[in-house]
């Protein structure tokens, strides 16, 4: 075989391999670009795996494509404000036949003419009155058919749970929305003679835990008697929620989480004589058990 021919095969080889070696560059950039792509895309809402802001914020988009009107500014607020969502009693709306928390949902921190109730799996949105309602199974289809999921974890971003609006045309007047008791207060607990104390997101066995705007007007009286506001304290280092009823005549109570070994209890004190009024526990047998438990003094 001459030089020349046997030079010429091996440039075609070199050719050929380096245009196979581009051709495999080229696919795995291209997978590599898709893996990408799908990895950025996002995932389904699932109902069930919604956090409260998310929730709140599907309702919203969905409410807004939905009904329209109210809905529609609420959401075109809170794309450029951020969405503010309150938590209201339903004692303060005598019009409502739903049972359940009132969520007003606000685009300008302002109190707003919508606002939603959540009975199970089930949304009643309100405008004023109330304008339809849907599963939360169905509100999430509906978004994710209409390719919202990204609006939705866009909005959620922005999204204050639990913000404080005033009721100036709804509710009580003065009244900011329920205030969120701290989670490691909340449970159902036991003094030794079995008595209960349930404290849940936002009441204390059955007092409602209230953001209030100074003084509430007489005429709210009967729908405010389980009323009740709070701050946290610290008091000799020791970190207190105070309850106080909104008509009570004395100075409250004291709630703090104290522990004995492993095992915890909710002490509660009284405002008035800052002496201990009890302990309660994860069980009624815990707190047979611990009937002798001593706790740091507040005084």
């Amino acid at each position: 075989m001459s030089r020349r021919i046997l030079t010429f095969m091996c440039l075609t080889a070199a050719v050929l391999g380096l245009t196979a070696c581009g051709n495999n560059s080229h696919t795995d950039n291209k997978n590599g670009s898709a893996s990408s792509t799908q990895k950025q895309a996002p995932k389904k809402l699932v109902a069930k795996d919604l956090s409260a802001s998310e929730k709140a914020s599907a309702i919203t988009i969905y409410g807004a494509q939905k009904y329209k009107k109210a809905w529609q500014k609420t959401y075109q607020t809170a794309e450029k404000n951020g969405l503010s969502v309150a938590v209201k009693s339903p004692t303060a709306f005598r019009h409502i036949k739903d049972k359940g928390y009132i969520y007003q949902v606000s685009g300008n921190g302002k109190e707003p003419d919508t606002y939603y109730i959540l009975e199970g799996n089930t949304v009643n949105f309100y405008n004023r009155k109330k304008v339809g309602s849907a599963s939360l199974n169905k509100i999430v289809s509906y978004l994710n058919d209409k390719n919202e999921i990204k609006n939705v974890r866009k909005l959620t971003a922005y999204t204050t749970m639990g913000a404080s609006i005033t009721s100036d045309k709804y509710g009580v007047k003065g009244d900011n929305g329920l205030a969120t008791i701290p989670k490691k207060l909340q449970g159902t607990w036991y003094n030794r003679r079995g008595k209960k104390l349930v404290i849940d997101s936002h009441s204390i066995n059955g007092e409602e835990i209230h953001k209030v705007t100074g003084s509430l007007a007489p005429t709210s009286f009967d729908q405010t008697k389980k009323w009740a506001r709070a701050r946290m304290e610290n008091i000799n280092g020791i970190d207190c929620y105070h309850v106080q009823g909104l008509n009570a005549q004395n100075f409250g109570w004291l709630y703090t989480v104290q522990k004995k070994g492993k095992n915890k209890a909710v002490a509660t004190y009284s405002v008035d004589t800052g002496s201990c009024t009890g302990s309660y526990w994860k069980s009624v047998k815990l707190a047979k058990a611990n009937v002798d438990a001593k706790f740091a003094s507040l005084r």
